[in-house]
Order: C-alpha cells, then structure tokens, then sequence
C-alpha cells in the first residue's frame, strides 16, 4: 500500500455511489477551506468501491418502473419519518443532515433536474433511471473514484494499526484506513455472517419491499 490514504465501499449501489462521491466532494472542500492545496496526485484518498456482480446500479435502473423514483417532496422532516416505521428515530437524524431539499440541490448542481408527480414522487424530467445512472457514474470518472466489479468480499479483519483487510474470493487480498458497508439487505441473517464475524450485531432481517405472486387466474380481469 502506498502512502495515500486508502477508503473501500463495499457495495455498487446507489448507496455505495452516494458515498464515495461525496468523500471525495467533502475532502477537496475541506482541503481547500485549510489552503491545503496540491498538484501530488496522492494528495486525496484513493476511492475504491468494490462491487460483486458484473454491474453498478442494477436496482437504480429498474426503479420507479425505469423511471428512477429519487425521492419524495416532503420538505418536513417530521412527517417524512413517518413513513419508516422501523427507522423513524434513526431516520429523523440523518434527514437533519441531508434532506430532501439537500438531494434535489445535488442532483441539480449536476444537471439533472427533478419533477413532482400528483403523489409526490420526485423523478428526473428526462423520465429515465439512465439519467441518474449517468450522473452518478460521470461523477465518479470526475472525482477519480475506482470502481471495481466482480469482487466479492469474503472476510474482513482489523489489524493493530487500525487498518482493515479485506479478504476477496480469488484470493487477493486488500487494504484500507477506512471501510463503508453499503451491501444493502440480505432475506437471510446467514447473509450477514461475514460481518458478524468482525464483531457487528445484526438485527434480524425482516421483509421490507417484496412481491405478491397470485396465480388465481379469477384475479387476472
């Protein structure tokens, strides 16, 4: 590892993305808010994510039937909470740091304005989850955020110097001073054994968005 801070997402999702490029926004900012300015190309931390499918952004692309549903025009915080039932406290925080107001301002910095819809979703105008898509894999070329595909992570260990090691399947091996968990949700605690091997609690995995798949052809008309 060379002498460059080292930051690994684990995850290609919208999640993973939103992360690594807003480390890399905030860290140029505060680099140069402190008049830490530099021409060394290692100045800002190396981005990696890590993805283990052959794809990024596979669940954007079908979201909102294609459409890409961003968020919902809710401007009250306390309201919109109200719709998570099981994350409601949790929520409430991080809404108070980035809210809806917050990612539509975003999202439009970059060029992709959103619309409102009769019940509140917010889409992009163009009416495409490829506009999202776009934006956020643009971004990561613009901010030198290393994707890779095909790596599945197969364990995680912290050494005495604080930094983490990240096993992948194949046999190679990874090193990083800092780690993000954006793999999203597993039907299955026994999904999450690699991390409770780290020394992490799980909260028993519960259904959140699923299907009703009713054969009864009576239902059909």
């Amino acid at each position: 590892m060379n002498d460059k801070k080292q930051i690994l997402i684990i995850g290609g999702g919208a999640a993973g993305f939103f992360c690594a490029l807003n480390i890399a926004i905030l860290e140029a900012a505060r680099r140069v808010s402190t008049r830490h300015r530099t021409t060394q190309p290692n100045a800002l931390p190396g981005i990696t994510i890590l993805e283990r499918t052959s794809d990024v952004l596979r669940k954007v692309r079908i979201s909102g039937g294609g459409r890409c549903n961003v968020t919902h025009a809710c401007e009250d915080n306390a309201m919109l909470v109200k719709n998570y039932p099981r994350g409601e406290k949790e929520l409430r925080a991080a809404f108070s740091r980035f809210s809806v107001k917050d990612t539509v301002r975003w999202f439009g910095q970059r060029g992709v304005h959103l619309k409102t819809e009769e019940d509140g979703r917010m889409f992009p105008v163009s009416n495409t989850s490829e506009t999202i898509i776009n934006c956020l894999l643009d971004q990561a070329r613009k901010l030198n955020v290393n994707i890779r595909l095909n790596t599945d992570v197969l364990q995680i260990s912290k050494s005495a110097n604080d930094l983490f090691t990240i096993s992948l399947l194949g046999g190679e091996t990874l090193t990083c001073n800092a780690l993000v968990i954006a793999t999203g949700g597993r039907p299955k605690e026994s999904g999450y054994q690699w991390l409770t091997e780290t020394g992490l609690g799980i909260e028993k995995p519960v259904p959140s968005l699923f299907t009703f798949n009713i054969k009864d052809p009576k239902l059909r008309s």
